[in-house]
């Protein structure tokens, strides 16, 4: 029996990723193109690590590619050794590479070289990561950062300053993933004249969630790969309850693997996805304690369908008794937009917002 769409790890072969045919070309057309930096993005567990993975193999192009989830974005150390690792893993993948490269890869400060691979350093000399990417140049390199949204503070303009470097005086290409969409954007300095890389052309492809139809085909030819026949009753529930997420949809399909497919295992797989949107939503919110309840009335008032400013604003003035200064609301909302956890929409010149993901909408209407 051979996985493949229900397959929870990032997927790196054309025939494994479902149906992202026009974002697929979109990606390879700009790495062709020789754009210095793509963007990829969308809102979590759209496949975004996926799209990049199969682009860079369909390509054929060797690269470098550094996660950046979960690090710690005031520790230097942290962020260096995520692209230590990445490159000992370039290396070992591409020996080659790494035989023709040993001799010049000497020269570079704050580089040490060990039997096989590199050891950085990021205190007083710091690993000139400039001139170590210079060296990969000259072997068509694409260096990708998936969820670059994650470095903020010193430590993250130290890194936008080294990409609007390379940017400017190097043939690399550049790839970025954020699902924090508003968050990447502010890294990369759409508004901000200050920012290291305001003003440069970035070329983004964006991921959408799933329509109906493609959650449910998606479905069908999944457990088709593995050999179950569903019954359609079950389909057309997990399609309404999941909500063209690709990421729950794997999920779901992942157990009905393990469990067999029933009513039972939907409510399940709902209530394992709740709860970890949830742990996402808090960790936002560790971040940001002063405003916590503020955070979380907000998200209850436009899960329960309360989506214009006018009318979130009433409802927080409701629960606090007081009013709420407009610059005050402004920022709160921009604070749950830039992280994708609303979605800001015009639609007839009305402004509404809305919670993308389904599973955290309905966790927020209980």
């Amino acid at each position: 029996m051979v996985v493949v769409y229900f397959d929870t790890r990032p997927k790196r072969r054309k025939e494994d990723l479902y149906d992202r045919e026009d974002e697929l070309g979109e990606f390879e057309k700009s790495i062709k193109s020789n754009n210095p930096l793509t963007v990829i993005t969308g809102i979590r567990r759209l496949g975004k690590t996926s799209l990049l993975l199969v682009g860079l193999n369909q390509l054929s192009f060797p690269y470098v590619l550094v996660d950046f989830r979960g690090v710690n974005p005031n520790s230097r150390m942290d962020v260096y050794k995520r692209i230590e690792n990445a490159v000992n893993a370039f290396f070992r993948e591409n020996r080659e590479i790494w035989e023709e490269l040993r001799e010049s890869l000497k020269s570079i400060s704050g580089l040490r070289l060990l039997g096989f691979g590199v050891s950085f350093s990021w205190k007083e000399e710091k690993t000139d990561l400039v001139a170590l990417f210079r060296e990969l140049e000259k072997y068509n390199v694409v260096l990708a950062f998936d969820e670059v949204q994650y470095l903020r503070g010193p430590v993250g303009s130290e890194f936008a300053g080294l990409i609007a470097h390379l940017y400017d005086y190097s043939e690399l290409r550049i790839v970025m993933t954020g699902s924090e969409v508003g968050l990447l954007h502010d890294y990369l300095g759409v508004d901000d004249p200050s920012a290291p890389l305001y003003g440069r052309y970035f070329h983004e492809v964006s991921l959408s969630r799933f329509i109906p139809e493609q959650s449910r085909d998606f479905l069908i030819k999944g457990f088709e790969q593995v050999g179950i026949t569903p019954p359609e009753n079950l389909i057309e529930d997990a399609v309404e309850r999941l909500d063209g997420i690709v990421g729950w949809l794997v999920l779901f399909g992942r157990k009905a693997m393990e469990k067999g497919l029933s009513e039972r295992l939907i409510g399940e797989v709902f209530e394992d996805a709740r709860a970890l949107a949830m742990s996402e939503f808090e960790n936002f919110l560790k971040k940001r304690i002063a405003a916590r309840e503020r955070y979380i009335e907000m998200m209850r008032a436009i899960a329960g369908g309360k989506r214009t400013w006018e009318e979130i604003k009433e409802h927080l003035e409701r629960k606090e008794g007081k009013s709420i200064a407009d610059s005050v609301l402004a920022r709160l909302l921009k604070g749950l937009v830039d992280s994708s956890f609303l979605e800001k929409r015009i639609e007839r010149r009305n402004v509404y917002y809305m919670i993308p993901d389904p599973i955290l909408e309905a966790a927020f209407k209980n």
